[in-house]
């Protein structure tokens, strides 16, 4: 992506804004967050609201030095970033590009590792707590939070219950070198100990949990429904689901040979399952103060996982397949016990069963330190019903035919037949709807049904 188009996103995770010149502690802060975070670019010459108005051009060497030594001075260890102009508009631009580091985390020296120590947050550097200075040192040393030593009490630790839920999901026997093997135990001197990962799985940590709630409209004024699920992360992941399911709409749907019946959930549960176990393998488990939510809405369901994307992956990167492992013992037994089909396909399969469905394209957004994904509920077939009689009643045509069938009446002069699916995505509505559609054209001889089940096609009439 070319500076232009990157000024024109805005600022955020990895681009700050500066009309002139920053302060030390402001310039400090910021190459300190982006080092410690994804890198980023500090490009000054930029208003807030992302108006080029360049700087001066008998400035440049002066101030290109002047960054080096506010670095050299103030941060630990120490930062090189590049710093070049960029001419956009006839107007100069000083840029600060910084890279994600592996000396980290990195800090202010006048405040000291424990309170200079910052990352960045959405658009905005923010101190980091000890917890997160212990992921960053983690980073470092290429350890995850999963793989590392517990240090809670291994005494209170259910070895025979982890065992048990595991020869379940895995369908083999577990014993105590398989744990070792599975990186459930790690040796500690002359002993074993349990690592993240074995607490994680049992849900033996407080914040390892998925709450759930149906709220009354499009606000969390109202609850209707609540659940609080612990325990094992394999049983939180279907008690997930089975709210979520008891929460949504379950139709039936005349089939494509206008005889069968089938029952569908208004989103396919295969795509809110993905984005629970996304949720669930992808979060970040050091922030002990948050947890999973699940939120079920009048219009949306949201998902929020916390933790942001991990590394420098950026939201595009995930749209286009990308995959970055946070929790390495999660994942790997996850996929061993076969919940996981390919790397880095979650969120493109989510997309695909939610737009096969005729159903608005879900969104994947990173706030802040979370990330969430927001799924867009079906409109009911009777609204749609009203909605198409409203349209139909202004057309002055007669005999009376909806916007809907034009549609497909064009698309027919166009192509020799169409199936279900292509109406689907000409129309955008609901399945059943568009079936009533076809059916109706139908009776009325404007197209002609050819073929059965998902060999079925239609063509118009006059063709035949």
């Amino acid at each position: 992506m070319g500076i232009i188009e990157q000024i024109k996103k805005g600022e955020g995770k990895t681009i700050e804004f500066k009309q002139v010149m920053p302060s030390a502690e402001k310039l400090s802060k910021t190459v300190v967050s982006f080092a410690n975070m994804a890198g980023g670019k500090m490009i000054i010459g930029v208003t807030d609201d992302g108006k080029i108005v360049g700087i001066d051009n008998n400035d440049i060497t002066f101030q290109m030095d002047r960054i080096s030594n506010i670095l050299h001075d103030s941060v630990h260890p120490m930062i090189i970033p590049e710093v070049y102009t960029y001419t956009v508009e006839e107007k100069t631009l000083l840029v600060i590009e910084v890279y994600p580091s592996q000396l980290k985390p990195h800090f202010l020296k006048s405040l000291g590792k424990a309170d200079g120590t910052y990352i960045r947050v959405g658009a905005t550097n923010k101190k980091a707590d000890f917890e997160y200075i212990q992921e960053l040192e983690r980073q470092k040393l290429n350890i995850s939070f999963d793989e590392d030593f517990a240090l809670e009490q291994a005494e209170d630790f259910d070895f025979n219950s982890l065992k048990s839920k595991l020869e379940e999901n895995l369908n083999r026997k577990i014993v105590e070198k398989d744990l070792i093997n599975l990186k459930l135990l790690k040796a500690f001197g002359d002993r074993l100990k349990p690592t993240n990962a074995a607490f994680i799985l049992q849900g033996q940590f407080e914040y390892v949990q998925i709450k759930c709630a149906r709220f009354k409209g499009d606000k969390m004024d109202i609850f209707i429904d609540r659940k609080e699920y612990t325990g094992n992360i394999f049983d939180q992941l279907e008690n997930a689901m089975k709210f979520l399911l008891s929460n949504i709409n379950l139709h039936g749907e005349v089939g494509e040979d206008f005889i069968t019946r089938v029952d569908e959930y208004e989103i396919p549960p295969e795509a809110l399952r993905e984005a629970i176990l996304n949720a669930i393998i992808h979060r970040d488990y050091s922030m002990t103060g948050s947890d999973i939510k699940v939120a079920v809405f009048d219009s949306k369901i949201e998902i929020t996982s916390p933790g942001c994307f991990p590394k420098a992956i950026t939201i595009e990167e995930v749209l286009g397949g990308r995959s970055e492992i946070r929790n390495r013992v999660i994942v790997r037994i996850f996929k061993e016990a076969k919940k996981i089909e390919q790397w880095g396909r979650g969120v493109q399969r989510i997309i695909e069963l939610c737009e096969s469905k005729g159903l608005k394209r879900p969104e994947v957004l990173e706030t802040g330190m979370f990330v969430k994904y927001i799924f867009y509920r079906k409109q009911d077939a009777k609204q749609d019903a009203k909605q198409d009689a409203k349209q139909d009643a202004k057309q002055d045509a007669k005999p009376k035919t909806s916007i809907y069938e034009n549609k497909i009446i064009e698309y027919l002069k166009e192509n020799e037949g169409i199936n279900i699916s292509e109406v689907l995505k000409l129309l955008n509505l609901s399945k059943s709807r568009s079936n009533v559609i076809l059916n109706d054209m139908q009776k009325r001889g404007i197209i002609v049904r050819k073929g059965f089940s998902r060999a079925t096609r239609y063509v118009l009439k006059e063709t035949q």
